[in-house]
């Protein structure tokens, strides 16, 4: 009986994991989809691949500056920095250096995009995305029809 009751409550919590997932997904490719419809780039279709939506992220902020040093071709340093972050992770220092890079990049990148659409609430939202993953998704949502505040930063 008790292995039973195990087994349903992990398949709820599996199920209800894949279904945040899905829904980060589908609200991320839409957002990205949708601004980058609004401000005609190219291929924006791309937005609904997981990996390549990085380059509209990067078409989106069209720079990226860190501690000085900007990152040239931010559209396409972006999708490579995140397949180098995934292939290099099991390697046991490399992988968690280039883990980590790719996570203070992409979260720079969502920071510049909530600055360049909500400059008053960007702070608040990269907190919120880095505390609860799931809000990054739903800040690209409802940003999605929102008018560019500043267009380089």
């Amino acid at each position: 009986m008790f292995e039973f009751v195990f087994a349903a409550l992990f398949g709820t919590f599996f199920l209800v994991i894949i279904l945040i997932g899905i829904g980060s997904y589908v609200l991320t490719a839409y957002g990205l989809f949708t601004m980058a419809n609004i401000r005609n780039i190219e291929n924006a279709w791309v937005a609904w691949i997981p990996v390549a939506q990085l380059y509209i992220l990067g078409r989106l902020i069209k720079t990226l500056d860190i501690a000085g040093y900007e990152i040239p071709q931010i559209e396409l340093a972006l999708p490579v920095i995140a397949v180098a972050g995934t292939i290099f992770s099991a390697v046991p220092v490399i992988g968690t250096l280039a883990s980590i890079a790719s996570v203070i990049v992409g979260l720079f990148a969502l920071h510049k995009l909530y600055t360049i659409y909500r400059p008053d609430q960007a702070t608040l939202y990269i907190i919120l995305s880095i505390v609860l993953p799931f809000m990054g998704p739903v800040f690209i949502f409802l940003m999605r029809n929102d008018s560019l505040v500043y267009e380089e930063i």
